[in-house]
């Protein structure tokens, strides 16, 4: 018995002193109305870097390559800039179109979106070649109606969550339309978990939910007042924490009240539902629609 206790007091110290060496985990955050990108550190929740941006740029998605290069859109188009703010790259969006996605892709190469008449997907890499390019018709007039963030599946084909349509359409690279699921609430991103389960988040119908898609199966769902220690309002961009969790962004641009509710702006849930993390400071931080954790 007492080798066994001696055993365990071990393992905790060294499991202890493993956890103390661990990366500092940092979040870039920004969100549409807020006129800054910033990175913060995790645990001080101190902003250790920022990017200006200007008035009306709504940035809805923003993320970081493996080099330390930091990727966002900007409604006017997505660029690709240097820590110390230098372009490498600046792709427009035309004339009345909003480019509302960017995101570095698992294999390295950049997937953005701006939604329009037609709708464009655009895989470039990191130099902005262009890789490939579909064109979709969302049936949509209306540009800022369309969608925020899309996303690719692992077998190649692009979903782009369809706001008002409160649905999934996954399209082929060569734009054709492969199956449309419904979700719950108007769709603002989509994440994948495991499998064809993904984790949607349904902007201002107050919803976040797990569903798998190919079984039309939900399988996790929260509305406004179902998780402890905040209250949902728009549910926006989402990140996998590093504690095999997930990020929320909670951007509460829509309700002028929502300061009054002492709501966090982002926070991390747990397997459990609940939240083991958060950021809840209106003077320091705006209003956060996005968020990546840096690589």
């Amino acid at each position: 018995m007492r080798r066994l206790y001696l055993f365990v007091s071990v393992l905790s110290v060294f499991l202890f002193l493993v956890s103390m060496k661990r990366e500092p985990v940092k979040l870039l955050l920004s969100g549409s109305g807020w006129n800054k990108i910033v990175m913060i550190d995790k645990q001080s929740k101190n902003i250790e870097w920022e990017h200006k941006l200007e008035k009306g740029w709504e940035c809805n998605s923003v993320d970081c390559t493996d080099d330390g290069n930091i990727l966002f859109s900007y409604k006017k188009g997505a660029k690709l800039i240097t820590k110390d703010h230098k372009e490498i790259w600046n792709i427009p969006a035309p004339e009345g179109c909003e480019m509302q996605s960017a995101r570095v892709l698992p294999d390295g190469n950049i997937l953005l979106a701006w939604a329009g008449t037609p709708a464009v997907i655009l895989e470039v890499d990191q130099t902005g070649k262009e890789l490939n390019r579909v064109e979709y018709n969302t049936g949509i007039a209306r540009s800022h109606g369309q969608f925020r963030q899309i996303n690719k599946a692992k077998n190649g084909n692009y979903l782009l969550p369809i706001m008002p349509h409160e649905a999934v359409y996954e399209i082929s690279p060569k734009g054709e339309l492969v199956n449309k699921y419904a979700v719950k609430g108007n769709p603002f991103t989509i994440l994948n978990d495991k499998g064809n389960v993904y984790w949607i988040a349904g902007g201002d119908k107050h919803i976040l939910s797990k569903k798998d898609l190919k079984k039309d199966k939900v399988l996790v769902e929260y509305h406004a007042k179902d998780i402890e220690g905040t209250q949902l309002f728009f549910v926006a961009g989402l990140a996998k924490s590093e504690r095999n969790g997930l990020y929320v962004c909670n951007w509460q641009g829509h309700d002028k009240n929502a300061i009054l509710t002492n709501s966090p702006q982002v926070f991390e849930l747990d397997k459990r539902g609940k939240i083991i993390w958060s950021l809840n400071d209106n003077k320091k931080f705006g209003k956060i629609s996005a968020i990546s954790v840096v690589k």
